[in-house]
């Protein structure tokens, strides 16, 4: 990791630098908030350089990676405006819990309106339809975007009997390289470049299953595997992961699948949920 003021370093080593990993640091200086929240390949395409130069930029920086970049980047700065408006909040400034529950109520509301608005319908209901047709629908997903996995389990499976999730890294990875061409893979991953949710995509499309990956980064690595790419409509910075509003428009799209899928199912769906419900309700008192 780069001394604590990553900004003091690329102005003091400034001089050293190649010309185009100066393109680099002119634009890091000039823009360090919005750098914080860009992937590689838009930092790259904003400097006019390849993300190979970027890298080598991180390399003079003495940080391992692109990741670690932007995290010394956001602590080099107030880390409240490192902050996605949209998606956090500066805690210490909230008065009172009022205020905290209309701060919280926003977030949600905001995550929900900025997924809605970059819908894409056709992918909505091709994934809808493969989902029918599929002889098995696996999900993927890790961190929060794990917990989203499990919830649209917990949904979709008082509806359809052939649903599957596992938390294990090793047995996702498993479920993946044995997947089968009449089966659906569903991938969370908001980022879009956690390395194991990008090469699942790559071994459920190289099966032949349907593969479905739900992000924000619309230009993920992930893209070229995928046949429907949704988008989910939360942005995060580095010291952001598992924000609230990542959740949220997640959730937004598991909620939007599972009442789609309920409404062309009819009465089948109704069938298996109140199923559900009887074997549910001999749990309870």
């Amino acid at each position: 990791m780069a001394e604590t003021n990553l900004l003091i370093s690329i102005r003091s080593c400034y001089d050293q630098l190649t010309r185009l990993e100066k393109k680099v640091a002119d634009y890091v200086l000039q823009h360090p908030q919005e750098v914080v929240k860009m992937t590689i390949n838009e930092l790259s395409n904003s400097c006019g350089v390849g993300d190979t130069t970027v890298f080598r930029f991180c390399r003079s920086m003495n940080v391992g990676g692109y990741q670690d970049f932007k995290l010394a980047l956001a602590l080099s700065s107030n880390v409240n405006d490192m902050l996605d408006s949209k998606g956090e909040f500066n805690l210490a400034q909230s008065q009172d819990l009022h205020e905290l529950a209309q701060q919280v109520s926003g977030v949600f509301t905001d995550a929900v309106n900025e997924t809605l608005s970059s819908l894409d319908y056709d992918a909505i209901s091709r994934t809808v339809e493969a989902i029918l047709n599929a002889r098995s629908v696996h999900l993927f997903g890790f961190g929060n975007s794990g917990v989203s996995a499990l919830m649209m389990q917990n949904r979709m499976m008082r509806i359809l009997p052939n649903i599957f999730y596992t938390s294990d890294v090793h047995m996702q990875l498993t479920s993946a390289a044995t997947m089968q061409a009449d089966s659906v893979a569903i991938i969370f991953c908001n980022s879009g470049i956690t390395k194991d949710s990008i090469r699942i995509a790559q071994m459920t499309h190289e099966a032949g299953a349907f593969t479905v990956f739900i992000t924000k980064f619309m230009q993920t690595p992930a893209a070229s595997y995928a046949d429907v790419l949704l988008c989910s409509g939360a942005t995060e910075g580095p010291i952001q992961g598992g924000s609230i509003s990542g959740v949220a428009s997640q959730m937004y799209i598991v909620m939007l699948l599972y009442s789609e899928l309920f409404r062309r199912m009819e009465t089948r769906a109704q069938e298996n949920k109140i199923k559900a419900a009887h074997a549910i309700a001999e749990r309870k008192l």
